[in-house]
């Protein structure tokens, strides 16, 4: 977009606001079905909604028959409300409400139990409907290690916290239970959130997924799910190493599944749920620059908004990013170090820093890439109004898809006295 665009889109939506490009989205998610497709036929694809729930997203997901891949009652609910059916919606997280349980497992969802919890949510559910077919997966808890030996899971973590430790005593005991009550165990989940993406992690998920059904017998399972967790398409020196590729992991993956003899007799469907790989690439943060100065050596650049619009984790890494000058700040030559900051009150709210710019002003617009994975649903009301969303379509005509957020959006919910 050039300078005259955003400084319209500037005047109407606000001086900060996202930019959804709907062709990286949708192009991610073809390649990675390709990938996996090429190797073997029965793949199901379930966005992550928790990873970026804008709807627009959610909606070019399922004009693409890719399932919504819900962890909570709200996404469900977002999910129903976006037009998917119950048959269209893979439900996992550590939490589910017996209500939403029972309304899912009975509509044909596939859901994946959690914990001892749900199990006995289960038997309620069975005690009401004691002639239907009911048939769940379970997810199963993965120790993930490097070449180093050290645990790869998510923060350093030595044992992760989600689903059914296979090994324990219990698990044998939850496997009786359902079979006592008739109920069918139908998927293995084995998603598990790692520090490095790595090949080798898929390789162990698949393996015990295969493990588990061997040790247990159990001979009713349609879906083996590798979950989430892949590299997308990166950025040229982004992280300084090279990442696996969508080709990688499928290779890893169905090799490693068809070394299993029960899985090449039966063939059962592998369901991947993608979330960071299709989406990073996706959205943009667009921002102008409302200030430059200097104090002492250091040279700051304010921009509406900051460093939860772009990073809410705040790591470390400078994003990719680009600058729209305004036309007639084009002159000098010279390249300046700037952090690029943020309107809140924190000396921590540092979105790029030290970045090599030339020739920044005040009204030029910053353009910051591969925000698209755990920003727009982890942004809070933090001092600032929350920004607007346009979607650029294929065939680049823009779409205000939300706007920005005013006093009386962010008074909705709350009840105010009236002393008027």
């Amino acid at each position: 977009m050039d300078y005259n665009t955003l400084e319209r889109l500037s005047n109407r939506i606000g001086n900060s606001f996202y930019a959804l490009n709907e062709k990286n989205y949708l192009d991610n998610i073809k390649d990675l079905r390709v990938a996996f497709e090429k190797l073997y036929p029965k793949i199901i694809i379930g966005y992550s909604f928790k990873t970026n729930y804008i709807p627009r997203l959610c909606q070019i997901a399922k004009e693409n028959d890719v399932y919504a891949e819900v962890v909570s009652d709200m996404e469900l609910e977002l999910a129903l409300k976006l037009g998917y059916s119950f048959d269209q919606i893979i439900f996992n997280g550590p939490y589910k409400r017996l209500e939403d349980l029972e309304r899912t497992i009975l509509n044909g969802s596939i859901v994946n139990l959690d914990s001892e919890l749900e199990v006995q949510y289960l038997e309620e559910i069975r005690k009401a409907h004691p002639q239907k077919k009911i048939a769940v997966g379970l997810r199963i808890n993965m120790s993930l290690v490097g070449d180093d030996g050290k645990s790869v899971i998510q923060e350093g973590l030595k044992i992760g916290r989600f689903g059914f430790d296979c090994y324990g005593e219990e698990f044998a005991k939850v496997i009786d239970r359902l079979r006592s009550m008739n109920i069918t165990i139908y998927a293995l989940h084995g998603h598990t959130s790692s520090s490095d993406r790595s090949l080798r992690n898929f390789e162990t998920i698949a393996t015990t997924l295969c493990q588990v059904r061997d040790t247990f017998q159990l001979n009713d399972i349609q879906y083996f799910n590798v979950g989430g967790g892949f590299f997308g398409p990166m950025p040229k020196g982004f992280l300084n190493r090279e990442t696996p590729s969508f080709d990688d992991y499928a290779s890893t993956i169905v090799t490693t599944l068809k070394r299993n003899s029960w899985f090449n007799k039966n063939s059962p469907h592998i369901i991947l749920e993608p979330g960071v790989s299709v989406v990073s690439n996706s959205l943009s943060y667009i921002a102008k620059v409302l200030d430059v100065k200097k104090i002492k050596d250091k040279r700051f650049a304010l921009i509406e908004g900051g460093v939860y619009n772009v990073k809410p984790t705040m790591h470390s890494y400078n994003l990719p990013h680009s600058i729209v000058h305004k036309p007639e700040t084009q002159s000098s030559e010279l390249n300046e170090i700037y952090d690029i900051v943020g309107t809140t009150c924190m000396e921590k709210d540092v979105v790029l820093k030290d970045v090599s710019i030339k020739n920044l002003k005040s009204n030029d617009f910053i353009k910051i890439d591969n925000i698209g994975a755990y920003t727009v649903v982890k942004t809070p009301n933090f001092i600032n109004f929350i920004p607007a969303i346009i979607s650029i379509k294929n065939d680049s005509t823009i779409e205000v898809i939300r706007d920005k957020q005013d006093i009386n959006s962010l008074l909705t919910n709350y009840k105010i006295n009236d002393y008027a």
